[in-house]
């Protein structure tokens, strides 16, 4: 069923009504334009979306788009990262990045979000009017991913800036290309200065294995550290925002109740963080050759996009494995680390305020403007 852009609406609220009408229209699958005027198909509901994640004959490879489909038109510096790779490249990298986001460097990472969230936090107002989005969910993933890394904490914001044009609606403009052009810069620089002057960081480690033992290229390493930066920022920002918000206004007597049980309190979060799933799509894919989904044929190569939200509004996900982080081989890396910033942000909000309100209907506060993901741009609260 072809459906033109509507898919691809920027900035709505009414996201889950979107989406839930593409997975009960027709057989689920749709033919559609990207906001560039690009042929893409829509893949919907939970069984298709996570057999298509998973399928080893479909790719992530732009290389593999038979279309000319180019994406953000990165550099090709940052085009060499894990989301445009498959195969043997995408696995060589991916098993050195998952090494050190891995259980074995969990208590490090923890200790680090912890800091960053007291600090943040001690630094709201005691009361009255709170800006939580300004003063916590911007700042914490960068100051947590810049860490891990070993990123100047004086450049963060610019690497906040440069990252935050890739979700927006406008992507592949002067905007996005200017952005993309800065943010090559900043990565390239902070690659130099480790060089000279290695840290205990991500950044240092991956280096020694560009120039030790040469398992990545100098554009793979460039492409690793600009995925890093960008998914953790700008995702887990969402997440912890609309975690935070839905909380105080659905959960906040139970979650304070369970403030000292913290299994009962980690499951709350958990299930909180099902319920934002902040976006909308998984990354485009590829089909190696034509596949058929629910009995419609899509050709080899040509692009194909999941929607996520549609699987986690699907009553075939009940009690199966969420698609919040995606799902295969592509599943975020960071997802671990997403959800502890989101709890801990959330605990330590809960301690210092004694009781929040919300000062609008969440339908009134402005969203980002993208299709990609359904992000809050502001979060205010008060408190007494």
């Amino acid at each position: 069923m072809t459906i033109g852009s509507c898919p691809f609406q920027a900035g709505i609220h009414a996201v889950d009504e979107l989406h839930e009408e593409l997975r009960t229209r027709g057989a689920g699958v749709h033919e559609a334009e990207l906001p560039d005027g690009s042929p893409v198909w829509v893949i919907t509901g939970y069984d298709a979306v996570t057999r298509l994640l998973a399928d080893p004959k479909v790719s992530a490879a732009k290389a593999d788009s038979t279309t000319g489909f180019r994406g953000n038109k990165l550099p090709p510096a940052l085009d060499a990262n894990l989301l445009n790779l498959d195969g043997d490249a995408h696995r060589r990298i991916r098993r050195l990045a998952t090494e050190a986001f891995g259980p074995r460097n969990h208590a490090a990472q923890e200790r680090v979000v912890i800091d960053a969230v007291t600090e943040l936090v001690d630094g709201l107002p005691d009361s009255g009017e709170i800006d939580l989005m300004n003063g916590l969910c911007e700042p914490l993933p960068p100051r947590v991913t810049g860490e891990l890394l070993g990123l100047p904490r004086a450049q963060l914001g610019d690497f906040r800036n440069a990252s935050a044009p890739l979700l927006r609606v406008n992507t592949g403009g002067d905007e996005t290309r200017t952005a993309m052009g800065i943010m090559l810069r900043l990565v390239s620089d902070v690659i130099a200065d480790k060089r000279r002057e290695p840290g205990d960081d991500l950044l240092s480690a991956w280096i020694a294995a560009r120039d030790g033992e040469d398992r990545l290229s100098e554009n793979e390493l460039v492409g690793l550290a600009f995925i890093t930066i960008v998914g953790g920022f700008e995702n887990t920002i969402s997440l912890t925002a609309f975690v935070l918000d839905e909380l105080v206004r659905e959960h906040q007597a139970h979650a304070r109740e369970m403030l000292d049980s913290p299994a009962e309190f980690d499951a709350l979060i958990r299930r909180l963080i099902r319920a934002a799933a902040p976006m909308n799509y998984a990354i485009r894919r590829f089909p190696l050759t034509d596949i058929e989904i629910n009995g419609v044929v899509i050709p080899r190569g040509h692009t194909v996009l999941a929607s996520l939200r549609s699987a986690h509004l699907d009553p075939a996900g009940a009690g199966r494995p969420d698609v919040v982080f995606g799902h295969g081989r592509h599943y975020c890396l960071g997802a671990k680390l997403a959800e502890m910033q989101t709890r801990h942000a959330v605990r330590a909000v809960l301690h210092k305020f004694p009781r929040l309100s919300t000062i609008a209907p969440r339908e009134d506060y402005r969203l980002r403007p993208s299709w990609q993901t359904y992000a809050l741009a502001e979060l205010r609260m008060t408190s007494a």
